[in-house]
């Protein structure tokens, strides 16, 4: 739940402006030592890309989606939206290879096809075209992004460089969460809008479809689960639920919702992104990553055994890894490690 912030990151420089990589948020959830805090859609603060001033990062609960962690939903907001910016620029160049780093250290590897008659376009064509692209890649690429971090951390991956994030490796709230702010930043992105006024009030509105519940609610549901999905207190916590749902089977990540708690009202699945509008504009993208934390070797280990490799394909290797973290995370816990029961 804590994220590394990378000094290697890229600067992406827009109409004189420099635009800094994504800033790390610290969730209030199990990472707070203090004790975990909870809002309301009352309260959610101000979006800031730049700044935590104005911002509210805690916890929420909806009947429709179980938690949300503010936190993670802002961070892969912006992760979105700073690919998108870099993806924009490379691809109003007409490139075909550009890499980056989000926050977390890892290098991840566009390549692009551009469609035959790309060169043929009007200016303005093409700039109409490069930013619905851009968009695209920017929502996929993040959502994917955030899925290493969860991946990385079951392996002891550590923000502070002290304690390992194991234990919220694939918390309940933390897929759904991220997801869900990849697809409001992509909305935002798509209106035009400017984008801290226009996350704030996206961010509002989609929260609202979730019919959002008091803060009363959110700590009746955690005094519900402790003890069934998780005991003790971080960085002693022992995890006994995870949610490995990523939406990289299905399209969509069904929601943790905690049994009991809230009206009996139908789940809000949220769906992964389609990249719709490279296939509408004729574009194919193959996307790679090199990792480079410390945990890479486990893990690459798992798609190349001990002959090595060092590149993944995430659309291709990512549910291969999830899959042996799962089976992993089923002899630690049980085999109902990934079901929301009480």
């Amino acid at each position: 739940m804590l994220r590394q912030f990378s000094l290697l990151a890229s600067i992406v420089v827009l109409n004189s402006a420099a635009i800094g990589p994504p800033r790390m948020r610290v969730s209030p959830y199990f990472g707070n030592i203090m004790g975990m805090s909870y809002t309301s859609v009352e309260d959610l603060g101000n979006h800031n890309y730049d700044s935590g001033a104005g911002e509210n990062n805690d916890l929420l609960y909806t009947a429709r989606a179980g938690y949300i962690d503010l936190g993670h939903l802002r961070e892969s907001a912006d992760r979105a939206r700073y690919i998108f910016e870099i993806s924009n620029s490379h691809i109003s160049s007409g490139e075909t290879d550009y890499s980056f780093e989000v926050i977390e250290s890892a290098t991840y590897h566009v390549h692009l096809d551009y469609p035959a008659h790309w060169n043929g376009l009007a200016a303005d064509a093409k700039e109409k075209i490069a930013r619905e692209v851009a968009i695209d890649i920017g929502e996929h690429v993040a959502h994917l992004s955030t899925v290493w971090h969860e991946i990385i951390s079951w392996y002891g991956y550590s923000s502070t460089g002290v304690i390992s994030e194991k234990p919220s490796a694939f918390s309940w709230e933390d897929g759904y969460s991220d997801l869900f702010g990849t697809k409001i930043a992509a909305d935002v992105l798509r209106a035009g809008a400017p984008y801290n006024e226009g996350m704030t009030e996206f961010m509002r509105r989609e929260i609202e479809t979730l019919d959002p519940l008091p803060a009363k609610t959110a700590r009746q549901a955690t005094k519900a689960i402790r003890g069934k999905w998780y005991s003790g207190r971080y960085p002693l916590l022992r995890m006994k639920k995870r949610n490995f749902d990523v939406g990289l089977d299905d399209g969509e990540i069904t929601p943790f919702r905690v049994p009991g708690i809230g009206p009996d009202v139908p789940e809000a699945r949220c769906p992964a992104p389609r990249m719709e509008a490279l296939k509408r504009n004729g574009f194919k993208m193959k996307l790679t990553m090199t990792p480079r934390e410390m945990e890479r070797k486990q893990i690459l280990e798992i798609i190349y055994g001990a002959d090595g490799g060092e590149v993944l394909e995430p659309a291709v290797h990512f549910p291969s890894i999830i899959n042996h973290i799962r089976a992993e995370a089923i002899g630690e816990s049980g085999a109902d490690v990934d079901k929301p029961t009480l």
